[in-house]
């Protein structure tokens, strides 16, 4: 269905120009009938200039009513299963999102091991003196490993508390099949989509990514395998519409893939 949907809206010009070059030709009729209506000398004559009247009506009756169903699906219809027909075009895989790998401590340093000597006995007349222990020296510490500590992921900066995205993180560097989390919401939602560009901090060139049609808070938007976008720095883009086909300021963030 939304594909025909899709279909109808694309030409629609097409089917608006073929209703007024039908309106024209049954104008151009109209004045026929009349004419021969005045002409008329029989009643039969009169009688199918009135059926001709008739049917020209309800032909302007059939070309009003297509116009107008043409009009409500290229407009109404046609935004509304937009994001449908392109998920349905392009399915986004559903895995779970990478974690970042903890950091692994450093090994503990081993300890060296004193062994004490002995003094040699020393002889003095015919008295001979023990030899003395060496006492062991102190044992010292080994030193704590310090981890490296993993950077803080930042979230970008939304103009607008309807359309946020928590992760991917600004510059945050990712791989594989990663999740996008935030929130898609409204106070007369429609649907939520995100798209992409090459380049950091885009303002155009984006295409269709992903989307939904239900509003989420603080979750999952959608999944994307980062293999389909190539190495590099992209900008991700966030737009929820309303039902009158408006949105809000759009929440956008930047990521470095690396697979």
């Amino acid at each position: 269905m939304g594909f025909i949907i899709q279909y109808v809206a694309t030409y629609a010009p097409w089917i608006y120009a073929i209703c007024g070059l039908t309106a024209l030709y049954q104008i151009y009729r109209i004045w026929l009938v009349r004419s021969e209506r005045r002409q008329a000398v029989f009643s039969l004559e009169r009688e199918k200039a009135v059926r001709d009247m008739y049917n020209i009506f309800a032909i302007a009756l059939l070309l009003l009513f297509v116009m107008g169903v043409t009009y409500f699906t290229s407009t109404t219809l046609a935004t509304a299963v937009d994001p449908l027909v392109s998920e349905a075009l392009q399915p986004t895989p559903a895995f779970p999102f990478v974690p970042t790998p903890t950091n692994t401590p450093l090994p503990v340093t081993p300890t060296p091991t004193f062994t004490p000597t002995a003094a040699p006995a020393v002889v003095e007349g015919d008295a001979a003196v023990n030899a003395v222990e060496t006492p062991p020296a102190s044992q010292v510490d080994p030193p704590t490993p310090t981890p490296v500590p993993t950077p803080a992921i930042q979230a970008p900066a939304c103009p607008d508390s309807r359309s946020v995205l928590l992760r991917p993180g600004n510059n945050e560097v990712v791989s594989g099949v990663i999740n996008v989390i935030g929130t898609a919401t409204h106070e007369n939602f429609q649907y939520y989509k995100i798209e992409f560009a090459p380049g950091a901090n885009a303002d155009a060139n984006f295409g269709y990514l992903a989307g939904g049609t239900t509003p989420v808070t603080s979750n999952v938007l959608a999944s994307i395998d980062t293999a389909s976008l190539g190495n590099g720095t992209w900008t991700l883009r966030l737009i929820v519409v309303d039902q009158t086909g408006n949105y809000p300021p759009p929440c956008q963030v930047t990521i470095n893939v690396q697979n």
